[in-house]
């Protein structure tokens, strides 16, 4: 009998390579065999009378549902992946036929006769300049190949599943230099698929995750406040994992297929406090062979492809990340040749920050803050950004004196890098407080620093993403909006709780305690006086709650810890049922139109989780 937890939302089954997202007994999201392969196809239940139920297997990261007609079960699906492999596996046992709906964007052609009876297929051809998010696209042509058993109908776009056992598989081809490989790998692949015991794969991928889940090292009796620790860690881990692509970069969630620094931070400290400490390496590797490949670090990057996405000011807020991740892991590690070998992307990361600064601060970065949740204007991204200089800070402060200790830079060099960061402290209360106000902005930056004639990102206006030009009064437009009517210009301070509680997150916050004493006091009232944002009608991240938890934990005295059970609780209930925590939240809900099942929120939340239960254990101890 299999242990199943209970689900509810969109859930994501992948091994790197292929991938799946579905919600009730429909497949939304189809892709391999790299994880920034658009959406191939899906496949949706046509039959509107029947119920679904989803559910983890205990144990696993594989699914299975549960379907009903009228109260009445009528069959069950179970959805998993190949171990190591490009292919997802469906199988299927019910009691009556059901037809399922089957779309795709790309070019399907119907191979039923290279199987000779043995197998349904339907081919995808996804060709070389396919976009997959925005101006980025793929560079190489690959196919999929889409596998029913002989005993289903496929008739057009309708595939029906008779009545008893059956299965479907999604084959991926390598994503090779050229369409023939591709070709070659996903027809040899699908002809040893139809040869394969699926039971026997499902073993394999059964005691695949249990090797992943018993190599996990954390204290479990800390976290008996959360009801079900391990519930909870696999619950994170698959979510985790199974966005993780092969070359360890790591999507942002089921709507984006790109490796994106901010949200891979989040990530990183969730593989290292979990002790996945080969995750960790491989996603700082993946970041690093970014680097030397392209010369630069992009907003986000492909995944198996060489594609990019640039916002405004990339090289602000994520390099801090890279940094932070960097030395985070050779540290953790004792391995000072894991940094030394890395001393070029180290010295890049560096360098990128200290050509933006202006007044001892760094701008906004146009995609990875609050500017992309709507949460502060995108006509203040040049404004100076607290939390960018603040990661700059501490980032960089931790690798020179890492540089010192370990004799990686000579003294003359590391000196030359730490005046600007002497500059940068010195300013720091100046630039971003007010009496006991911490702000997430300072426009003076703005106003005095020089700005580029020329960038690419969001036209301030139109919200386009274009080639834009610096209007005369500030703001940047696309070239149909210039001219047209003055560009936004925001000359306001806001004070956003998530991102100073981000800095504190990420060990780079040099306030004065009682600053951030007085400030936690603050964002206390405002989360209970709103009811834990049930009353605030605007977005939040989906990490706030996390943040402030983990600020608790740092700052307060642990006989204090006790009396804010209330905010773990609250976080705790912020999960979509047996998933993890989605991209934002509305009137202290998950905000559905955001993207669900979020890895990077869900890293943070869990972290701050564990340092909250930690410190009440040794509190009660």
């Amino acid at each position: 009998m299999q242990d199943l937890i209970f689900t509810q939302g969109l859930f994501f089954i992948g091994n790197g390579s292929v991938a799946m997202g579905g919600e009730g007994a429909d497949i939304c999201q189809l892709f391999a065999p790299c994880y920034s392969i658009p959406g191939v196809m899906t496949l949706r239940l046509a039959d509107a009378s029947v119920s679904t139920r989803n559910h983890r297997i205990r144990g696993t990261a594989g699914y299975l549902t549960k379907l009903f007609r009228d109260g009445v079960p009528v069959g069950e699906i179970t959805d998993y992946t190949h171990p190591t492999r490009p292919v997802f596996i469906r199988r299927l046992r019910l009691d009556c036929s059901l037809d399922f709906l089957l779309d795709s964007p790309f070019r399907t052609v119907c191979t039923d006769a290279l199987y000779a009876g043995h197998a349904h297929a339907c081919l995808f051809e996804i060709p070389d300049g396919t976009v997959v998010f925005s101006k980025s696209k793929t560079d190489k042509e690959t196919v999929c190949q889409a596998l029913f058993s002989p005993n289903c109908s496929v008739r057009e776009n309708v595939v029906t599943f008779p009545e008893g056992d059956s299965y479907f598989l999604f084959v991926g081809g390598d994503y090779g230099l050229h369409g023939t490989d591709s070709f070659a790998s996903c027809m040899e692949l699908s002809n040893a698929m139809l040869a394969a015991d699926l039971d026997s794969i499902y073993h394999d991928f059964s005691v695949h995750w249990q090797r992943i889940f018993a190599s996990v090292r954390v204290d479990r009796d800390a976290l008996s406040p959360v009801g079900d620790p391990d519930e909870l860690i696999e619950a994170v881990v698959s979510a985790l994992v199974t966005q993780t692509s092969a070359e360890g970069g790591v999507i942002a969630g089921a709507f984006y297929h790109l490796a994106y620094g901010r949200d891979m931070y989040g990530v990183f400290r969730a593989y290292m406090a979990l002790g996945l400490y080969d995750h960790a390496r491989r996603m700082v590797d993946y970041m690093c062979g970014v680097f030397r490949k392209k010369g630069y670090m992009p907003n986000a990057s492909g995944m198996g492809m060489s594609c990019s996405h640039r916002h405004e000011n990339d090289s602000v807020e994520q390099t801090g990340y890279y940094l932070l991740e960097l030395l985070d892991y050779a540290e953790a590690t004792e391995d000072p040749e894991f940094l030394r070998d890395r001393m070029d992307y180290a010295l890049y990361l560096l360098h990128a920050q200290e050509g933006e600064l202006q007044n001892g601060m760094l701008p906004f970065n146009g995609d990875e803050t609050y500017i992309a949740g709507g949460i502060f204007p995108r006509s203040g991204i040049d404004h100076g950004s607290m939390e960018a200089t603040a990661l700059y800070i501490g980032a960089s402060t931790r690798l020179l004196d890492a540089c010192e200790r370990y004799g990686l830079w000579d003294k003359e060099q590391i000196t030359s890098h730490r005046q600007p960061l002497k500059t940068a402290k010195a300013l720091f209360a100046e630039n971003f407080t007010e009496g006991d106000t911490v702000y997430i902005n300072n426009p003076y930056r703005a106003a005095e620093g020089d700005t580029p004639t020329y960038r690419h990102g969001v036209c301030h206006r139109c919200q386009w993403m274009t080639n834009l030009l610096r209007a005369p009064e500030g703001g940047y437009l696309c070239a149909s909006c210039y001219g047209q009517a003055p560009a936004p210009v925001d000359s306001k301070r806001y004070s956003t709780d998530c991102a100073l509680w981000m800095s504190v997150f990420a060990g780079c916050c040099i306030l004065p305690e009682q600053s951030i004493r007085t400030a936690l006091d603050r964002t206390l009232r405002r989360l209970r006086d709103s009811e834990f944002g049930k009353t605030l009608s605007e977005n939040t991240v989906g990490y706030e709650l996390g943040v402030i938890l983990y600020a608790l934990a740092e700052y307060l005295p642990p006989s204090e810890l006790p009396a804010y059970r209330d905010l773990l609780d609250e976080l705790l209930t912020d999960r979509l049922p047996g998933l993890v925590w989605v991209e934002y939240y509305k009137n202290g809900e998950p905000n559905l139109a955001s993207c669900p099942y979020r890895p990077w929120e869900s890293g943070m939340n869990f972290v701050s989780i564990l340092k909250y239960c930690y410190a009440l254990k040794n509190f009660h101890a």
